[in-house]
């Protein structure tokens, strides 16, 4: 009889897989215990998102799991202040390799990338708090990403303190995408205008840059070869899979929560790069409901 295999479960099996294949160091020092590997510790932080737990909860969640502890390879379960105190020391930038592997995971050919940006709430005040106090909240956690239209995956991303400006991460996220990513056409709001930008997408990659013009700088007049051309007009059609970002977003925060539950910045930063790699295994899971590990799977008439 063949056996069904649960979504859970799949995703915990291509989250594992892509983040063994980034080669992640199994230890993060020689003279560890070694009870755990860093990929399994990643790995149940990623379900923690995928849940919507938190430390103390995704422990407690996977005592009665043994079909996810066996998709993880781990017979027992850590104190959850190791969890914590490992994305403490976890690097950051080791987040880029393991969402590339995850992109890798889609068919991406002439891709278009959007890039935009969306807020994580990082304080626990209720809205109704807030509007009761007056102390509307001041800051969140920014996050910048370039997607690939075509599948709706991440293909670079960067979080920073909010308030401040995003375009300064425009070139940045356009040139890591380019490592994953054939493109063919980069679009963005106005909040990314710059003929910098627009020189950068179109003499280093080759590809189509479309974004809209600020109109009545310096008394209406627009500055630069790229922005007058878009001035005078573009392709509206291509220009609205932007929108497509928002889609994104959307499902991110209807599915793992709209705030990072960390107090400090460099934390926050952690787990806006993790969402990021959780929506990926996600969204192909989702679409690719063949791919299993280990299991013979079919689907149910």
């Amino acid at each position: 009889m063949k056996k069904f295999v649960s979504r859970l479960i799949r995703f915990t099996q291509q989250l594992v897989s892509a983040i063994r294949r980034s080669r992640v160091r199994w230890f993060s020092c020689p003279k560890s215990k070694h009870t755990y590997k860093q990929y399994q510790h990643l790995a149940v932080l990623g379900l923690m998102k995928y849940l919507r737990s938190d430390y103390r909860g995704i422990i407690d969640q996977l005592h009665d799991m043994p079909g996810v502890m066996a998709a993880l390879g781990m017979y027992q379960l850590p104190h959850w202040t190791t969890l914590q105190k490992f994305l403490q020391r976890f690097s950051r930038y080791r987040f880029e390799a393991i969402l590339a592997r995850t992109v890798s995971l889609f068919q991406c050919g002439n891709s278009v990338v959007a890039v935009d940006a969306t807020g994580f709430s990082n304080d626990h005040a209720s809205m109704y708090y807030c509007w009761r106090t007056g102390k509307h909240r001041r800051s969140c956690t920014l996050s910048v990403v370039a997607i690939d239209a075509n599948a709706l995956c991440i293909a670079a991303q960067h979080s920073k303190q909010s308030p401040g400006g995003e375009n300064t991460f425009f070139m940045p996220l356009v040139a890591r995408a380019a490592k994953r990513l054939s493109i063919g056409a980069v679009v963005a709001d106005k909040a990314y205008d710059s003929e910098a930008n627009h020189e950068f997408v179109h003499q280093r990659f080759g590809a189509q840059c479309i974004i809209p013009v600020k109109h009545g700088w310096k008394n209406g007049t627009v500055n630069g070869h790229y922005r007058r051309s878009l001035a005078d007009g573009y392709d509206e059609r291509l220009y609205h899979r932007r929108s497509l970002v928002e889609t994104v977003f959307s499902v991110m925060k209807r599915r793992f929560g709209s705030s990072v539950n960390s107090r400090l910045l460099p934390m926050q930063n952690k787990e806006a790069a993790l969402l990021a790699v959780v929506y990926n295994v996600y969204r192909y899971v989702n679409t690719h409901p063949e791919a299993v590990f280990g299991y013979v799977f079919y689907t149910a008439v």
